[in-house]
C-alpha cells in the first residue's frame, strides 16, 4: 500500500461533518483507496448484481483493516434470508466493522427474503442493536414508488436507522427545502447529502439518467442557477454547492451532516478536490 495517503492533507472536518466517499469494488480498489486518502476516513462500499455481495464484503473488510472506517452497501434483494443475514453480521464484526448502509439493490428479482429494504433494516434492528445503520433517501423522487409511498417506507425506515443518504443533489434550494419538510414531518435523522465527486459532464449526465435523478441534474445542461455550478466546459465541481450547504448547517434542527461523496472510483481526482491541489 501506498503511504501517499497519509501524507495528504484533510480539509474535511472529522465528527458529524466529516465527509464519507463511496467506491465500487473493483479490482485494486483498495489500493487506490490507500493511495489518495488517510486512514480513518468513512469508506462506503456499493453492491450490484454485477459485483455481488462477496466482492463488497471483502473490500469493505480489507479497508477495515487498513484503518479506514469501511461500511458496506448491504442490498436487500441479493441477500438470502435470516440465516445469511447472521453470517454477514458475524463477518464484519470479526473484521470490527460497526456500520452498514441498507438499500434495496437493483437485483431484478429478490433471492430470498426481502423485496426491499425495510424488512432488512428491521431484521438488522434486532439481530445487532448496536449496529450503526445508514439509509437511503430521495429528495428528487424515488424512481419506482410514488412520493407518499416512499416517504410511508422512509419514516418506517427511520425507526431503526441511524442516518439518511441521499440520490445525488446538485441544487442547494431543493435539497435544503426537502429537509425542511422531513423535518416538520418528525423524521429528525441527521442528513448526508450525496454529493458528485469532480467529473465530466457526460458521463455525470449518464450516470444521472441511470440512476433516477431528476430536476437540479437538467439544470446542468440549460439555463439557470446550476450552470454556474460548471467549471469550465464540460466538466462539474461541487464546490459551490457544499459552500452552499455550509451555510445552513447551522441552521437549529436540520442536522445536515457531512457529504457522502461519490467519487465513481477516481480516487486521484477526489483527492486533488480535497486538497485543492
Amino acid at each position: 500500500m501506498s503511504s501517499r495517503g497519509a501524507d495528504v492533507a484533510d480539509p474535511v472536518p472529522a465528527g458529524p461533518g466529516a465527509a464519507q466517499f463511496e467506491v465500487l469494488p473493483l479490482r485494486g480498489i483498495t489500493d487506490r483507496v490507500g493511495a489518495h486518502l488517510s486512514p480513518g476516513v468513512r469508506v462506503t462500499v456499493t453492491a450490484s448484481p454485477a459485483h455481488g455481495l462477496e466482492a463488497t464484503l471483502a473490500v469493505a473488510c480489507e479497508l477495515a483493516g487498513r484503518g479506514f472506517t469501511a461500511v458496506p452497501h448491504l442490498p436487500a434483494r441479493q441477500i438470502r434470508d435470516q440465516q445469511e443475514v447472521r453470517e454477514i453480521l458475524e463477518r464484519l464484526e470479526s473484521a470490527g466493522i460497526h456500520e452498514v448502509f441498507v438499500i434495496a439493490g437493483d437485483a431484478p428479482r429478490p433471492a430470498g427474503d426481502f423485496e426491499g429494504s425495510l424488512p432488512l433494516v428491521e431484521l438488522l434492528a434486532a439481530e445487532a442493536p448496536d449496529l450503526t445503520i445508514g439509509v437511503g433517501a430521495h429528495p428528487e423522487g424515488h424512481p419506482f414508488v410514488d412520493e407518499r409511498e416512499a416517504m410511508r417506507l422512509l419514516r418506517a425506515k427511520a425507526e431503526h436507522a441511524s442516518y439518511l443518504v441521499t440520490q445525488m443533489c446538485f441544487e442547494a434550494v431543493p435539497l435544503l427545502a426537502w429537509m425542511r419538510g422531513l423535518r416538520a414531518s418528525g423524521i429528525a435523522l441527521p442528513v448526508r447529502p450525496g454529493i458528485a465527486a469532480p467529473v465530466g459532464t457526460a458521463r455525470l449526465l449518464r450516470i444521472g439518467a441511470r440512476i433516477g435523478v431528476g430536476r437540479s441534474l437538467r439544470m446542468l445542461g440549460g439555463e439557470g442557477s446550476g450552470m454556474r455550478r460548471l467549471v469550465g466546459p464540460g466538466s462539474w465541481d461541487p464546490g459551490a454547492l457544499l459552500e452552499d450547504l455550509d451555510q445552513a448547517r447551522e441552521e437549529p434542527g436540520l442536522a445536515l451532516a457531512g457529504p457522502h461523496v461519490y467519487t465513481f472510483n477516481d480516487l486521484e481526482a477526489a483527492a486533488r478536490w480535497r486538497t485543492g491541489a
